[in-house]
């Protein structure tokens, strides 16, 4: 006879393998967009006192550099959403494995344009009232340290992929198998 009680079935799930890879990799992507955002601020302050030196009108690098702290902010709070999101995707809610989909995938889509901005040329000729440019990446050259452009380069060829591949492994079946809402049983 049923009385109309519902009572839930209590199981362990077993997290498969590849969810903790996943946070892992989640983990890993957002330290390392942490050290970008550490290394690029190192590297503007560093071209920023070159331009000091060197002599550059005093509001050249003002629009710049309040363009770049943006996103710098932007970035490492992104990255701290993704370091949440890879212990909140542990616990097997499916929302949040829907939240980091949407955040890795914007991230990715944002870097990937990034990228193709960075691979546009310079303009060619002559502009007026800028200093000598040489000057300003020699002064610059010695002011950066020597830990930002390895940290640079290795966080850029770490971020992006190991999030591809942190989203990636959240779509495959045993992903989708722990993080299905598991049902109600009635007696």
């Amino acid at each position: 006879m049923t009385m109309g009680i519902a009572t839930t079935e209590v199981t362990r799930r077993r997290m498969p393998a590849l969810v903790v890879g996943s946070s892992l990799l989640l983990v890993l992507s957002g330290l390392a967009r942490l050290g970008q955002v550490a290394a690029e601020a190192v590297n503007q302050d560093a071209y920023l006192t070159a331009h000091e030196r060197v002599g550059t009108p005093s509001t050249f690098a003002a629009l710049p550099m309040v363009f770049l702290m943006g996103v710098a902010l932007v970035v490492s709070l992104v990255a701290l959403a993704i370091l949440l999101l890879a212990l909140v995707n542990l616990v097997g809610r499916n929302w949040t494995r829907v939240v980091t989909w949407i955040i890795g995938g914007v991230t990715l889509v944002v870097a990937g344009c990034w990228r193709a901005l960075a691979l546009i040329p310079d303009p060619s000729g002559d502009v007026p009232e800028v200093p000598e440019w040489d000057s300003v990446k020699a002064v610059a050259g010695q002011l950066i340290p020597a830990w930002v452009e390895p940290v640079a380069t290795v966080t850029g060829l770490v971020a992006s992929p190991s999030l591809l591949v942190a989203l990636v492994l959240l779509a495959l079946p045993p992903a989708n198998a722990f993080y299905r809402r598991h049902h109600v049983v009635a007696d």
